[in-house]
């Protein structure tokens, strides 16, 4: 539970004083909270102010200073500590966390300790989003309102900047990566600027976050299953159904089946692929794999080195009679091979303690998924290997393979976010298949060690 500070309740004198929380939102009328409120008579003078300056609030927001606890990570290790809320941004919104999902890409950052997974010195709530239900929003925020159920996803989507408006919502420049800087949004007790993770922070109590980074989530399926959504779910989804759409009744190979590949299974299945082969070395996620949808799933560690041959000969086709629509074996072989290849194997931050792939790295998996598709194929990378890749530049420059670069999955969260809650509501994409753990949020440490250890699929935070 969060700890309420003494200053009084913004929402009740709002409503002994006989004025609508929601034409005072309508109009733009920003309450100042900050200290006590003014008496009712003042707070009617305000109705037709509106306030642009940063640090101001709606008179929906909770008081400045509410105390709220959150995963934080500094300098010597991640932990749970409260944090004082700051005045908000006018285009913030205050969210009350449901669920946040465990994603390996910060395994470090949560388990790191003295430095280890650190990115500077200040205080920063980790987690790439979540969901949960909108409490404030700023005076300039016009999508989202107060009771809303929303989705932050990890990726912003303004659908304003440059690459929003050509379709590539991805790479929205609102992005910290971007160049977007990190604002504080509280303090900690000894007075350090807290920060959030790509202003995001899912693991908080209180999500405080930019309205671009907000999807409405007009559902009733459980936080757990709309938290995959925020990262994992939607990439691996979006990358096979919205960015580089599978083709109905083509080969598809997926190199790694957790979250996001298992989602990209999932995709491809809907899409109606009429062959889904899953390379994964884990036997728990070979056997979910099966479950939602591939075909066939094979282990890179017994493969070895006939691994790509053995893809191209089983998307070889049934004839080798070109003007009848078959694959030539010739050409060195690179006209057999998968007509969509999507790649989610990143590299092993930490040792798992189950079956490890056959590259830590993740290079010769990317290499592979390469080489396995065919000549004018298509490729995806979802994953994150750690080093350089060579690949030959003849075939790269000339056998016509188009590679998609998948940050988030190509997706544009603003339209393929609610399309993908809709295919949950259908029962077409098991999103609560792959939340194989569900902690408390006092149990996150253990949630994200479980993720790192690779003894679950994906975890998902609840508060």
């Amino acid at each position: 539970m969060c700890k309420k500070p003494d200053n009084p309740n913004i929402t009740k004198q709002l409503e002994d004083s006989g004025i609508s929380r929601r034409n005072l939102l309508k109009k733009g009328s920003v309450a100042a909270v900050t200290g006590a409120l003014a008496a009712s008579s003042q707070i009617a003078a305000q109705q037709n102010t509106t306030s642009t300056n940063s640090g101001t609030q709606s008179s929906d927001a909770p008081p400045v200073g509410e105390i709220f606890r959150a995963f934080v990570r500094q300098p010597a290790g991640a932990a749970i500590q409260e944090v004082r809320l700051a005045p908000i941004r006018e285009n913030m919104v205050v969210i009350r966390t449901e669920a946040a999902q465990c994603c390996y890409s910060i395994i470090n950052q949560a388990l790191g300790e003295d430095g280890e997974g650190s990115r500077g010195d200040e205080a920063r709530i980790l987690g790439h989003g979540g969901v949960g239900i909108v409490e404030a929003v700023g005076p300039s925020v016009r999508r989202i309102r107060p009771g809303d159920r929303v989705l932050v996803t990890n990726t912003p989507n303004c659908g304003e900047c440059y690459n929003c408006l050509r379709g590539r919502g991805d790479i929205c420049q609102m992005n910290p990566s971007a160049g977007e800087p990190l604002v504080s949004i509280g303090e900690l007790a000894d007075g350090t600027p807290v920060i959030q993770h790509n202003n995001t922070g899912g693991f908080g109590e209180l999500m405080v976050t930019y309205e671009w980074y907000c999807v409405p989530a007009f559902t009733d399926q459980t936080p757990a299953e709309l938290a995959m959504l925020g990262c994992v779910g939607a990439c691996g989804l979006g990358a096979v159904t919205t960015f580089v759409p599978v083709d109905f009744g083509s080969n598809v190979v997926v190199f790694g089946a957790g979250p996001v590949g298992l989602s990209s299974i999932q995709g491809a299945r809907i899409m109606g692929a009429s062959q889904i082969i899953a390379i994964e070395p884990i036997p728990a996620r070979r056997e979910l794999a099966q479950q939602l949808g591939a075909t066939l799933t094979l282990n890179p560690n017994e493969e070895g080195d006939n691994l790509v041959q053995h893809i191209r000969d089983l998307c070889s086709g049934p004839t080798d009679r070109k003007l009848i629509g078959g694959r030539d074996s010739r050409m060195n072989g690179d006209s057999r091979g998968a007509d969509l290849v999507v790649t989610s194997v990143g590299a092993d931050f930490r040792t798992p303690t189950v079956e490890r792939g056959p590259d830590p790295s993740a290079l010769l998996p990317t290499r592979q998924a390469w080489e396995c598709t065919r000549a004018a194929g298509r490729l995806i990378t979802l994953g994150l290997p750690r080093g350089d890749i060579s690949l030959p530049a003849g075939a790269w420059s000339n056998r016509g393979r188009i590679h998609y670069a998948g940050q988030y999955g190509g997706v544009n969260a603003k339209s393929d976010v609610p399309r993908f809650i809709q295919l949950i509501n259908q029962g077409l994409f098991d999103a609560n298949a792959m939340v194989t753990l569900a902690a408390p949020f006092e149990q996150t440490k253990q949630a994200f060690q479980a993720v790192s250890d690779r003894t679950t699929i994906g975890a998902v935070v609840l508060f």
